[in-house]
């Protein structure tokens, strides 16, 4: 389940630095972290984080951490769990899960509200055919998805309503490009 979760977030940072182009509108607000922690944070300096597991099967050094007493709501939203990930002892992003139609419902109004609305499902799945060699089967199951694209974070919220679940993931930007590029390095 932990790798399902971890290659739903590598899809979602792929997917989203594929399709930064098919941008539809400005954001309103872009994000320079996530809460109070800033992209590029080192692990070092945050004393309220504990480490859950770090993905070596793919040689990625990514290691995902939980804060300890957060806020399990944005807006009205309830969430079940957010994790954060750290590349190479910095941070990157943040992988946030919740459940029940009521919650998605009131989460993408809040995220509509703050970041603009953007392109829709069938119009992201239409642009996303042909144009990845992954199967991102979380997204491809999901009947609702969304993605913003920012100067400085990349954000995607996929929802299924046959499993009543659903996911919001946000990235740096800057942090994606470099992992991207590590990555892609390494498999020279």
């Amino acid at each position: 389940m932990k790798k399902v979760k971890i290659l739903a977030i590598l899809v979602s940072i792929f997917l989203v630095g594929c399709f930064a182009s098919t941008r539809s509108s400005k954001l309103r607000a872009d994000l320079d972290g996530f809460r109070d922690i800033q992209w590029g944070t080192e692990i070092s300096t945050l004393k309220d984080m504990e480490k859950v597991e770090s993905d070596r099967s793919s040689n990625t050094d990514l290691v995902w951490y939980t804060r300890k007493g957060d806020l399990l709501a944005i807006g009205k939203a309830k969430l079940e769990k957010i994790f954060y990930s750290f590349w190479m002892g910095t941070f990157e992003g943040v992988w946030i899960s919740f459940e029940g139609d009521e919650n998605f419902e009131t989460l993408k109004k809040e995220l509509f509200e703050r970041f603009g609305k953007v392109l829709e499902s069938e119009e992201l799945m239409k642009k996303m055919d042909g144009e990845t060699v992954w199967e991102p089967s979380t997204i491809r199951h999901a009947e609702e998805f969304y993605a913003w694209w920012g100067k400085t974070m990349e954000m995607t919220l996929s929802y299924s309503k046959g499993r009543h679940q659903g996911t919001l993931s946000i990235n740096s930007k800057k942090m994606s490009e470099e992992r991207r590029a590590y990555e892609k390095q390494k498999r020279k």
